[in-house]
């Protein structure tokens, strides 16, 4: 009694779901942006590229499997190769690679190319673990709560913008996973690129390098608006800055340090008279310092103290400063550390 013959079902199952597996393959996300559209070009170029070779060489792999198969006590014949053989195997590839190489370069001058006339740049400061954006132009910044609410940035729809990434202590990585785009951020280079987004939406980024133990929180999302939007947030992160306001504590400061956060961000001192400050650093381990600027730009500085690690509890005297409103921050972790400092 012979053996049951094996069904052929599973077999065609697999010839009809094999077409169906290499066509999602080619399922990747369009970019968002100009630059991302021709990284997903490109991919589709490799992959009509090397579909036929993957079809090629398994059509071949099974007929040679079932053609020359051995039957019985008899064995395969077999055969040595030609001269065109070894040709069409060499000439092939080497067709298909240069085709792949020429389309590939032309794909990463067009991405990195660095738009001479950006309508936004933004400076982008990476740390332990938050990200501040600086508009260069528009005098504005944008950061967030350290391991607790991330960053934002915000640009226009189909305008270039230009980002220059800089470390504040080790390395990390920009990357916008719907951009189809990750620059390392180095310290003590700042690396440069451009991209036009292209869809309006809600973005989200991540740092792609392992830079310690809250590398998983140092998160941020990028909303694409159109231009009248993105005037109207400007205006309004501006004004928000001027008009930020606090009652005046006497003279006498106590300013805490926890989590890479200060737990205010706006103080208010009187006029013509010395201020004393107590800052109280509970982050174990990690460097703070206190500083007064005029802005932003920290064109001049008021006051400075030195770095000092957690945990631990320094007293400090400011001179007396004329009214008007100064910027205050942590300089070893920037905004993210920062805040108003009023003199009335």
């Amino acid at each position: 009694m012979g053996l049951p013959r094996a069904s052929s079902r599973p077999l065609r199952w697999v010839w009809l779901t094999a077409p169906l597996v290499l066509a999602l393959s080619a399922c990747a996300q369009k970019g968002a942006t100009a630059e991302g559209q021709e990284v997903h070009r490109l991919y589709n170029v490799i992959f009509l590229l090397a579909a036929p070779v993957f079809v090629g060489v398994e059509a071949l792999l099974l007929w040679y499997i079932f053609r020359y198969r051995a039957r019985g006590d008899c064995p395969a014949p077999q055969t040595s190769g030609t001269r065109t053989a070894l040709l069409v195997f060499f000439l092939i590839p080497a067709i298909i690679i240069a085709a792949d190489y020429a389309y590939g370069e032309r794909t990463l001058v067009r991405v990195e190319k660095v738009d001479p006339n950006p309508s936004v740049v933004i400076r982008v400061e990476g740390f332990q673990w938050e990200w501040t954006f600086y508009y260069v132009n528009e005098g504005v910044f944008t950061t967030g709560i350290t391991l607790k609410k991330p960053a934002q940035m915000v640009v226009p729809v189909d305008e270039p913008v230009k980002i220059q990434l800089e470390s504040r202590d080790v390395i990390h990585s920009f990357f916008v996973p719907a951009f189809l785009f990750k620059r390392d951020v180095v310290p003590g280079r700042t690396n440069v690129f451009s991209f036009t987004a292209t869809r309006l939406g809600t973005f989200q980024g991540q740092c792609a390098e392992f830079c310690g133990l809250n590398h998983a929180k140092m998160t941020f999302s990028l909303r694409v608006v159109n231009p009248v939007d993105y005037l109207a947030w400007i205006k309004q992160t501006r004004e928000a800055v001027l008009n930020a306001t606090c009652p005046v504590r006497e003279n006498a400061l106590q300013l805490r340090a926890k989590d890479i956060s200060w737990n205010t961000n706006c103080l208010a001192v009187k006029a013509n008279a010395p201020t004393s400050l107590t800052v109280d650093n509970q982050d174990a381990g990690i460097d703070h310092n206190f500083a007064i600027y005029d802005g932003v730009d920290r064109k001049q500085k008021f006051f400075q103290t030195g770095r000092f690690a957690g945990v631990s509890i320094r007293s400090f005297s400011i001179d007396a400063l004329p009214p008007g409103k100064y910027y205050f921050q942590c300089d070893v972790h920037g905004p993210a550390m920062s805040g108003v400092f009023i003199v009335r």
